[in-house]
């Protein structure tokens, strides 16, 4: 199964179009920028992580995986 992701990548690996409007390349953008502060978030937690070798931030990092498993992680489904 693929993430919602991973079906826009896919389309807009197949139209590639930078001049049209709308399309697949549009439809990431506004994903993307509808999750900015998960994205930004998850980025953060890493950091953390990765500099503190902190165990409680894993905590952070697992609710910020949660908050965008509907965009990243796979579909159930049709």
């Amino acid at each position: 199964m693929n993430s919602l992701y991973d079906e826009l990548s896919e389309k807009l690996r197949k139209e590639p179009s930078f001049t049209k409007r709308g399309g697949p390349r549009a439809d990431i953008g506004m994903l993307l920028f509808s999750e900015r502060d998960a994205l930004r978030d998850l980025w953060r937690a890493a950091d953390r992580h990765v500099r503190l070798q902190d165990p409680p931030v894993l905590s952070d990092l697992r609710a910020v995986v949660e908050k965008l498993r509907p965009l990243f992680g796979e579909r159930i489904g049709p």
